[in-house]
């Protein structure tokens, strides 16, 4: 999956923020946050974005100098900068981009316009990182040629060539293991050296599979694969692993092997770099064993020694970047006079011709360059199809191959092919009038010399291509800055056809409307003066639809309905990329390829995309700027007929028009054009026509100083492309809606404390429905009675049993409850009936009911102590609790409503009650039950067996709460 890309926004306006969060969210990109420059460079120096949106006005640090720390940085890989800045002046925005910026953006900014110049940086940014992947790479490819032909010193060479190489790649270590005449070598880069012995690296390990396979090889993640070898911590420390075979002439030299903590951590791009770097270093291994051998040799010492030395002073020609065609013609030259073969020639492979591109001993040949062509039977012919160094030792012992010699007095002729790991470039031949005048030295020779020219070809044609992109996003970017500075501007389009023939190196460019609503741009064809009047533009623009660019001959049945024409007009190939806007085609760009088809690559067709992109979006936003102006004559029309406040507001916060009704009520006149900001005072009616809302929903009320309540609706008003054009906000007067509403809460209000603490009763109303409508669920019912009432009701004058005993004993109880969270359902001359899951059901009313009776008990102990010293009352309370079902609600008739509980659990709590001695709770098993696996109650739940209940046919199971009435004070 393609990782999301990252944009860091800074700016010390909240809102901006948030509002480019959410718009660059909504359109798939990761967004982070910092609100002035110093929190933007700190973060900068931990995370690199993709693309940096800042705003030029920051508190301390500015703008402008964050974006000049983050040009100033060398290290600092490839990030566009966007300023936003709300001075609209040139010099403004000519002072930005001289100062390093990449975009200018004028507050307040078009989103549209914004996700348009986000998405054209970003791919800015792709192509630029991916030059500077693959400059990184020709880099090192550079260096290492130059260090690999510096020495021939084995253990230097490898220890050089590896630390580099894990540099390079990010590797945690990089090792080679040396297959030499011998025994096998291992050299690993100075970090974490491997301590395997070699046998098991050769039998079981990586480096081993490599070399017998003859194939790259990685390993996401080495716990899945045997063939890492891990002894140690740091091996097994590794998680991802690279590794190639090095192979010369069919032979395994070595293997490099790269390893990483990461899994993962390798891809294909890496064993890209490992295969080009494999083919440099085999022929550096070559060489530093053929100087081993040398040394032992001493007969041979002396002449290897010059054969190397001259390959080296080739070599490091070689390392210099220059043309393809300058880089083969001085190799010819080189090996000429350097090595003294008479005649030197290079051909390459193009399509299915051999060319003679370089030649040097003759200078009818060297004349002759670039239009000789070789036969297959010659001996280049033979090495290019066998991919190996192929010997005519005497052209006339084979008619066909005297034929086809370049001259007539060569005699014999010797060719290697140019070639890398990936593709056969051509071949590198010698050529002589005598006889037989090669063997196994030149041979030998000839390949060094061809490997390492097939690796400078590789280079120097990486840097044509690079040099080449480098100058086409040059030019993309200056377009796309010339494009949409201008919106309806149809000379835009000629000038693009222009500039797109000359980014893609063509004579003949043209654009062509095909979509009716297009036309916006006056003309539906505009081309360079090549092809304006030779191609027919109506029939291309009828008969070709494309879903993406495409290079097409003129024999595609795509082209049928205007073949002939364009075969009159001498056009062989076209490349062709529609214009799309969204799903619909609404023109083509056409370029005249004839003669350029091999040139014309796939790279070039993804730059042929971004740049129709550009264009369709261009040509679009042309149309609807027209459809918005003639729509906007209409819907003012419509505006004034509606009764309600109707504002229109452009994307840039901006007035366009107000209702009648508006006007008179927010005393607006003569402002279409002006800033929000500047028309509305009340912070709150500004936030919800911005559409801003603190709970998500699409009206917002808003109360007006004078009394009067609105719900705002601000809704977004796209364009065909779904492109944000502007909202409308509408203003609903409910302020004879809000008056009931309040009365209405008020009776509520009254009504419902009867039963339930006020904290409870402001959160059942803030929930908003029915309150009292009857519904079932499962509660949990307490029943509190105080033991010996009914002789103490006897005992005691009606006044003090009322003032000092219950109105004191329901005040404590229900203060108790309360703080729990219960509801009381109704008093019963001497106890009291408490509620827990209604009105409002918790995850915890069980354990909180608990705890609740035990602070029943607590309080009236505390009363119990008070009666006893005024009184000389000595009473006691038991508790009873239960849960179940049970219906909940009013009940009763017109002339009396009770909110209460009716249940088989009530009658249980009850009877439970009527059990406990004073001072007890006795608490039904199915309540013990019902409580969650990891409750932790602060007392005992002691079981007391079966109780027979009144009522009851089957005993049934209780508890009693075991707690200690001495702790409470």
């Amino acid at each position: 999956m393609t990782e999301l890309a990252h944009i860091l926004v800074v700016d010390d306006d909240a809102s901006v923020r948030r509002m480019l969060q959410i718009l660059l969210s909504n359109a798939g990109y990761r967004v982070s946050l910092a609100t002035t420059g110093e929190e933007a460079l700190a973060y900068l120096e931990l995370v690199t974005p993709d693309l940096v949106l800042l705003d030029v006005a920051l508190p301390g640090v500015s703008g402008r100098q964050v974006m000049e720390r983050i040009k100033s940085d060398p290290d600092r890989p490839f990030i566009p900068v966007i300023l936003v800045t709300g001075h609209s002046d040139p010099e403004a925005k000519v002072a930005a981009l001289d100062a390093g910026a990449d975009d200018f953006l004028v507050k307040p900014v078009d989103l549209a316009e914004l996700l348009a110049r986000v998405r054209a940086m970003l791919r800015l940014q792709r192509s630029q990182r991916s030059l500077r992947a693959e400059q990184r790479k020709t880099e090192l490819l550079l260096h290492l040629t130059r260090e690999l032909g510096t020495t021939l010193d084995l253990d230097r060479l490898l220890t050089q060539f590896l630390n580099r190489l894990a540099d390079a790649v990010g590797a945690v270590r990089a090792s080679i293991l040396v297959l030499a005449s011998d025994q096998p070598r291992l050299f690993s880069s100075t970090r974490n050296r491997p301590t395997i012995p070699l046998t098991d690296i050769l039998g079981q390990g990586v480096a081993g599979w490599v070399l017998r396979e003859r194939q790259p090889l990685i390993i996401n993640d080495t716990r899945d694969d045997p063939r890492w070898i891990a002894v140690n911590a740091q091996q097994r420390a590794v998680r991802s692993v690279a590794a190639v075979p090095l192979v010369r002439e069919g032979r395994a030299l070595a293997a490099i092997t790269l390893v990483h903590h990461t899994p993962g951590y390798f891809g294909e791009e890496h064993l890209e770099l490992l295969n080009a770097v494999a083919a440099q270093s085999a022929i550096a291994l070559e060489n530093a064993e053929l100087f081993r051998l040398t040394r032992i040799q001493r007969d041979l010492l002396e002449r290897r020694a010059e054969e190397l030395q001259r390959i080296n002073q080739i070599s490091r020609y070689l390392t210099e970047l220059m043309s393809p065609d300058q880089l083969l013609r001085l190799v010819a030259h080189l090996i000429h006079h350097t090595f003294g073969y008479p005649l030197v020639a290079v051909v390459l492979q193009e399509e299915d011709r051999l060319v003679l591109r370089a030649a040097a001993g003759n200078r009818a040949i060297e004349q002759a360059i670039g239009q000789v062509t070789l036969s297959e039977v010659s001996a280049a012919g033979q090495a290019i199809l066998r991919r190996e160094p192929y010997l005519i030792a005497d052209t006339l012992q084979t008619e066909l191959a005297m034929s086809a010699a370049l001259d007539r007095s060569v005699r014999s002729d010797l060719a290697v092919p140019i070639q890398t790991a990936r593709q056969v470039f051509g071949a590198l031949a010698v050529m002589s009038p005598v006889p037989e005048a090669f063997g196994d030295a030149d041979i030998r020779l000839l390949s060094t010399l061809a490997s390492q020219l097939g690796i400078a070809l590789d280079n120097a044609r990486l840097f044509d291509m690079e040099q080449r992109r480098v100058r086409q996003l040059g030019m993309v970017n200056n377009l796309s800055l010339a494009m949409t500075a201008r919106l309806d501007a149809a000379e835009n389009l000629t000038i693009a056809a222009r500039t797109i023939a000359a980014i893609f190196d063509v004579v003949g460019c043209g654009i062509v409307l095909t979509d009716p609503g297009a036309h916006a741009m006056d003309s539906a064809v505009h081309a360079t003066d090549s092809i304006r009047n030779r191609l027919p533009w109506r029939a291309l623009a009828e008969t070709v639809s494309l879903p993406a660019p495409r290079v097409l001959p003129v024999s595609d049945e795509r082209l049928a309905g205007c073949a002939t024409e364009l075969v009159a007009a001498g056009v062989t190939t076209l490349a062709i990329a529609p214009l799309l806007a969204g799903s619909r085609q609404i023109g083509l760009i056409v370029l005249d390829v004839s003669g350029y088809e091999r040139q014309f690559q796939a790279t070039d067709l993804t730059l042929l995309e971004t740049v129709a992109s550009l264009l369709a979006q261009v040509i679009e936003n042309a149309r609807l700027y027209h459809e918005v102006e003639d729509e906007r004559s209409t819907l003012g029309a419509v505006l004034r007929s509606a009764a309600d406040p109707i504002l229109l507001i452009d994307p840039h916060n901006r007035l366009l028009l107000a209702n009648p009704a508006a006007e008179q009520r927010l005393h607006l006149t003569a402002t279409s054009g002006s800033s929000l900001d500047q028309l509305v005072e009340n912070r709150d009616l500004l936030r919800a026509l911005n559409g801003a809302s603190d709970n998500g929903q699409p009206m917002v009320e808003v109360a007006l100083p004078d009394g009067a309540t609105f719900n705002v609706s601000a809704a977004p008003v796209r364009g065909a492309d779904d492109a944000l054009i502007g909202r409308v906000a509408v203003m609903q007067d409910i302020t004879a809606i809000k008056e009931l509403e309040r009365a209405e809460q008020e009776r509520l209000r009254a009504t419902f404390r009867r039963y339930v603490s006020p904290q409870v009763v402001e959160e059942v109303l803030a929930g908003g429905g029915e309150f009292g409508a009857p519904q079932e669920c499962d509660i949990v019912v307490l029943f509190a009675d105080i033991r010996g009432y009914t002789t103490l009701a006897e005992g005691l004058a009606p006044h003090i049993l009322v003032e000092e005993i219950l109105n004191r004993y329901f005040t404590a109880m229900t203060e108790a409850l309360y703080r729990h969270g219960g509801t009381v359902d109704k008093f019963l001359g001497d106890g009291l009936i408490g509620v827990f899951g209604v009105p409002i059901a918790r995850d915890d009313d069980v354990p909180r009911s608990l705890r609740a009776a035990v602070d029943l008990q607590l309080a009236f102990h505390d009363l119990r102590n008070i009666w006893r010293h005024t009184l000389g009352l000595n009473l006691g309370m038991g508790v009873g609790v239960a849960y179940g079902s049970a219906l909940v609600g009013t009940i009763g008739s017109p002339q009396r409503l009770d909110y209460t509980v009716i249940g088989d659990v009530v009658n249980t709590a009850n009877r439970l009650s009527g059990l406990a001695r004073a001072d007890q709770i006795i608490v039904s098993h199915r309540l013990i039950d019902a409580l969650p696996p990891d409750c932790d109650l602060p007392w005992q739940l002691r079981p007391i067996g079966h109780v027979q209940l009144k009522g009851k046919q089957e005993a049934h199971l209780a508890y009693e709460i075991v707690y200690e009435v001495q702790c409470h004070v």
